[in-house]
């Protein structure tokens, strides 16, 4: 944990704290200085995907992957940017939901998101969420279809890049 003053930094050690000096020349030994971190990409399936895995994980040149796909390099490098601006994009998601559903207030949504969220998420049936609302059955099951197709498309574009 850290503690912001205007001129300084106080950190507070963590618990299993473990100092350098305490570690054995052996661990020192296995220490290494490399950036590459070794990731199979034989079991990916998007261009993309393999694209940056072995760009970012194992420092594959972009002439080798313009070799082995049959593209320009310039294809290469914008896969890349591509891949990382979708990473950016799912990082930034996660982290906008620091406070997930305490934050959530009723008057945030319209009847339709209320209706999908409580029975997509929620896991009330249509028919409660009927009763809650005071409407027909059919009509929030029109609803929720609606939005869980809306959703789908949305993400489903998303996955094909």
């Amino acid at each position: 944990m850290e503690k912001k003053a205007y001129n300084r930094i106080v950190t507070y050690p963590k618990k299993n704290e473990v100092r350098f000096s305490e570690i054995s020349q052996e661990q020192i030994d296995n220490f290494t200085t490399s950036d590459v971190v070794p990731w199979a990409s034989g079991d990916l399936r998007l261009r993309k995907t393999i694209v940056f895995v072995e760009r970012f994980f194992n420092k594959t040149p972009c002439k080798v992957l313009a070799d082995r796909f049959g593209v320009k390099e310039n294809t290469i490098v914008c896969m890349y940017q591509q891949a990382v601006e979708q990473l950016e994009k799912i990082v930034e998601k996660m982290d906008s939901r620091k406070e997930g559903i305490k934050a959530m207030k009723a008057d945030k949504f319209n009847e339709d998101q209320k209706y999908f969220l409580l029975v997509a998420v929620f896991g009330f049936s249509q028919a409660e969420v009927a009763r809650m609302f005071r409407r027909n059955k059919d009509t929030v099951n029109k609803k929720v279809k609606r939005m869980s197709d809306r959703y789908e498309a949305v993400f489903s574009e998303q996955v094909e890049v």
